[in-house]
């Protein structure tokens, strides 16, 4: 009794201990040192944009060097679906797009469509007939990139391959559009006109995000995120919180059997329920490494 006792109290002043940094941060990083109970070797929690204009993206020598020490590199996903899985994935199962939309928001799309992508309205509505509304967001977000665009994703990706280092993911593609499915029908559709809606302001919000990802500031940048008014902030736990959660476990279990690599969107490191903080709940010691 007393031996479990001893145990109880020594588990207890450790959840007593753990440091949680404050909020927000002081000293902020997109790169993260984990080192802490049960871990044989330190590892490394990196934040990313999944897509970023050249002239904001930098990947230094010490960023690649430390990547290169581990022995496993853990992503959100463990690389990109095969053509038939995304086609799966992205095509509904009945029904029609344009099924979501009035007939002013679709016409609303045809306008955009001509103008931004000289797609007449024939051919659209053919490409995008059996397509699910997540598609269009896609393609809308995107399209300004086509062709001028950088990926973290990638960069680590061909580094893991030409060096034989494991990939593997906290997700899978199903688990990421699962997301998107279980948003009910409006707010598929208003996801889809929020796209459209305000193209200026939305490229102004993405330089300034990228500006902040530039500055490595992620509490910063999970603030922009719910200063925005769209369907992901009104659905922040499930775009954001519950993903951290399930995903604590997982990295866990990655950086006690070796040291890893994690690379997830910088939008889940910062804030009161971020991959930093609650790994610092968990008694792991988290050391910002500014690399620029």
């Amino acid at each position: 009794m007393k031996k479990i006792l001893a145990i109880w109290l020594l588990c207890f002043a450790h959840h007593l201990s753990a440091q949680v940094s404050e909020y927000p941060l002081k000293k902020s990083s997109l790169l993260w040192k984990i080192e802490g109970p049960g871990l044989s070797a330190p590892s490394y929690l990196f934040g990313t944009m999944h897509m970023i204009e050249p002239e904001y993206f930098f990947f230094p020598d010490k960023l690649e060097k430390l990547m290169l020490s581990t022995e496993e590199l853990v992503m959100e996903l463990p690389g990109l679906p095969t053509r038939e899985e995304s086609m799966s994935l992205l095509t509904l199962k009945e029904g029609s797009f344009f099924d979501y939309f009035s007939k002013e928001q679709s016409d609303s799309l045809f306008q955009w469509a001509s103008a931004n992508l000289s797609m007449k309205e024939t051919l659209f509505r053919k490409t995008m007939d059996s397509m699910k509304p997540f598609v269009f967001v896609q393609l809308a977000t995107q399209w300004k990139f086509i062709g001028n665009m950088e990926s973290y994703e990638r960069r680590f990706e061909a580094l893991a391959i030409t060096n034989k280092i494991p990939i593997s993911g906290l997700e899978t593609a199903a688990d990421q559009m699962a997301i998107f499915d279980h948003l009910s029908k409006e707010q598929q559709t208003e996801m889809v006109m929020e796209s459209i809606r305000n193209p200026e302001k939305i490229m102004q919000q993405t330089r300034e995000m990228e500006q902040l990802y530039v500055d490595q500031n992620i509490d910063s940048m999970y603030m922009m995120i719910l200063d925005q008014e769209s369907v992901i902030v009104d659905e922040q736990a499930t775009f954001l919180d519950d993903r951290n959660s399930r995903w604590i476990p997982l990295i866990i279990q990655h950086i006690k059997s070796h040291s890893t690599f994690i690379a997830v969107g910088a939008g889940h490191l910062g804030g009161p329920n971020g991959v930093v903080r609650l790994l610092q709940g968990k008694g792991y010691t988290l050391t910002p490494i500014r690399i620029k």
